[in-house]
């Protein structure tokens, strides 16, 4: 067969390839909308049909390189080598890649489920996390055993479809005249030419009209924004926030520019090291006596939503709510969590530093140097013997190693305790708050700053609440239709109830031994809830920030006040600190008037949460850049910072 003839049959079948995965990435998301159609609220078959349309363009982009890859090693070679084996490459590479976006289709719908996200940077920081409990959650609570199994089958069908529509007839063009085949060939390379840039920009030609990863978010709807993005798409998203960090990580600042960053941040330019530049000094104490103990409660998924007016009557937080119509409270109307992960806020508040998409617990600094900022150094620098209390083990992200090199004095987790059940990630909460009280009631007079980071609300939801007392049927029948009724959501609802039991016991026993405590409640993030409907990101999102004890008034913070955890380090700095006493913090306390706060990807400036995104204000926008450069100097360069000319 003449060349000619073998490219026009070799292309025929990359086209077949083209119109075969363009279909597959359609049905996939068509699939998984129907999956998650609970969510979708009535009028929502317009948007349907934008995410379907949107969708397709942006398809186009994985479809184009899939393509690519079998034309590069399957169709260009026979143009050299007739005797290439075209076609069995050709189905090896397709039916590889059929299988692969198969197990990522599968994974997606577990993975939405957690994270209301289609593939995200939480599968970078998933790395450092704890993969034997990871595999062990997903077993036991999102049907591993099954759901791999029943991937790499319907991989391997779908596949074996591929290969049928690959065996379909072609179509053989035998061109006698060179001047024909050669008008042939230039009308062939016109046409790919056209349609490459057409696939290159999602279904547009240029940049401006395309459709991509970047730019995918274009409806009211999380749910059907995410299926705009097929599996393939979804991952060059990570690809590309991961590249944008180590963008904006850049350490490679002369100290000028870093004083810049400095003080567009608040801080002091002329300083020789971060943590002078942002040192504080407490002038009126916010609270008449110090008290002996301070707790801070850092709720595993402890998140805003169950307080909020319109979920109050299902009580899955009675207690904390009793704390928070209490005279002795005051709260902020909401909070950002420093991220969407654990170790991300733990980080945060252990170093004081801005989430820069940096693990500051992995970096070989963070064991060389104490980070002044952290919670750890302000307390002790305040008078107070530090402590952290995990309901997990030690290995995990390197908890304890890490919390003990940044001004903690002891480490307490999951493994210093006996106790019945709990599961791969730890111990129950009422278990850890049992041990926690013991070492309340042995404790000499030295005044003591504990953080305690609790565990059981997080999947696999394996307590008992219902023989802990949690009404389910009764819960059951005040649900919301944002609410699933099915019994994983009440399990899960149930979790939150028990959480809630835990800390309210914990404080009231606590409180009559040591009636001066003062206790500050927060979760470390929250996103994880699964609603039948969509909601807004201040239900989805925020996180709870109480502050609860004897000597506290409701006047100290101002009504609808927001904030971010970072805040929360100068807060308690301010209230338990003496006149003349100083801390370093890169942001304000909660009582200043701070204007906008943000985290990782949120920002906020009234009641009102935003993504942070090109749409930011350009302000905002450099403050950002800037907090985030400073925690990158300073995580991977340390404190010192050149004085001018070195």
């Amino acid at each position: 067969m003449e060349k000619f003839s073998l490219f026009f049959k070799n292309l025929q079948q990359e086209m077949k390839l083209f119109l075969f995965f363009t279909v597959l990435f359609m049905l996939f998301r068509i699939a998984f909308i129907g999956i998650y159609s609970y969510q979708l609220g009535d009028g929502s078959y317009s948007e349907i049909v934008l995410c379907l349309w949107y969708g397709l363009r942006l398809s186009l982009k994985t479809t184009g390189m899939i393509v690519l890859i079998s034309a590069v090693f399957a169709t260009l070679p026979q143009l050299f080598f007739i005797k290439w084996p075209s076609d069995l490459l050709r189905k090896v590479i397709s039916s590889s890649v059929v299988l692969l976006f198969t197990l990522l289709f599968f994974a997606r719908i577990p993975y939405y489920k957690i994270f209301n996200s289609g593939f995200n940077i939480m599968l970078i920081n998933g790395m450092y996390d704890d993969i034997s409990a990871i595999v062990d959650t997903a077993v036991n609570e999102y049907q591993l055993l099954w759901r791999l199994p029943a991937a790499i089958i319907c991989g391997i069908i779908l596949a074996w479809i591929l290969c049928k529509f690959l065996d379909t007839r072609t179509y053989v063009i035998k061109v006698a005249s060179k001047t024909r085949r050669w008008l042939y060939s230039l009308g062939i390379i016109i046409f790919l030419t056209i349609f490459w840039i057409f696939v290159r920009f999602g279904g547009a030609f240029s940049y401006t009209k395309s459709v991509n990863c970047e730019n995918a978010e274009r409806l009211k709807s999380n749910l059907l924004n995410e299926a705009i993005l097929d599996d393939g798409q979804a991952l060059y998203r990570v690809k590309s926030i991961t590249e944008r960090i180590k963008k904006i990580n850049n350490v490679n600042i002369s100290a000028n520019v870093l004083r810049q960053k400095i003080e567009l941040l608040g801080g002091n330019p002329s300083a020789d090291s971060i943590d002078d530049a942002f040192k504080k000094v407490v002038t009126i104490p916010k609270l008449q006596e110090q008290p002996d103990n301070v707790v801070l409660i850092v709720g595993e998924s402890h998140a805003l939503w169950p307080f909020l007016p319109e979920y109050e009557n299902l009580e899955l937080v009675p207690k904390e709510l009793k704390f928070l119509n209490s005279p002795n409270c005051f709260k902020t109307d909401f909070m950002l969590a420093q991220g969407t992960g654990t170790m991300p806020t733990i980080n945060g508040f252990v170093t004081g530093l801005a989430d820069a998409g940096i693990y500051p617990n992995s970096q070989p600094e963070s064991y060389k140097t104490k980070y002044g900022t952290g919670i750890g150094s302000v307390m002790k620098a305040l008078g107070y013997r530090t402590v952290f209390w995990y309901g997990g083990f030690e290995a995990w992200q390197d908890i304890k190693r890490f919390t003990l090199s940044q001004n903690f004095d002891e480490f307490y987790c999951a493994g210093d305790f006996q106790y019945e059940g709990g599961n791969s990630w730890g111990c129950p909460d009422e278990v850890l708050f049992k041990y926690v009280e013991k070492y309340l009631n042995k404790e000499k007079q030295e005044k003591t700053f504990h953080i305690i980071l609790t565990t059981s609300n997080h999947p696999p939801y394996n307590i008992d609440v219902v023989a802990k007392g949690f009404q389910k049927e009764e819960i059951k029948q005040k649900l919301p239709d944002t609410i699933g009724s099915d019994e994983e959501t009440l399990n899960e609802i149930g979790h939150i109830w028990y959480a809630d039991q835990s800390i309210g016991d914990f404080i009231e026993n606590v409180e009559d031994d040591k009636p001066d405590t003062l206790f500050v409640i927060t979760g470390d993030h929250a996103e994880r809830f699964n609603f039948a409907k969509e909601v807004d990101l201040k239900t989805l999102s925020a996180v709870p920030c109480i502050f609860y004890g004897k000597n506290v008034s409701k006047d100290l913070l101002a009504e609808n006040k927001v904030g971010c955890h970072l805040q929360i380090i100068p807060t308690l700095a301010e209230m338990v600190g003496k006149k003349g006493d100083t801390y370093s913090s890169i942001d304000s306390s909660l009582f200043d008037d701070n204007g906008t706060v943000f985290n990782h990807y949120l920002w906020t400036n009234d009641e009102q949460i935003y993504k942070i995104n090109k749409k930011i204000p350009e302000a905002l926008s450099n403050k950002i850049k800037a907090a985030r450069q400073l925690t990158a100097w300073r995580v991977l360069k340390g404190d010192k910072i050149e004085k001018s000319g070195q």
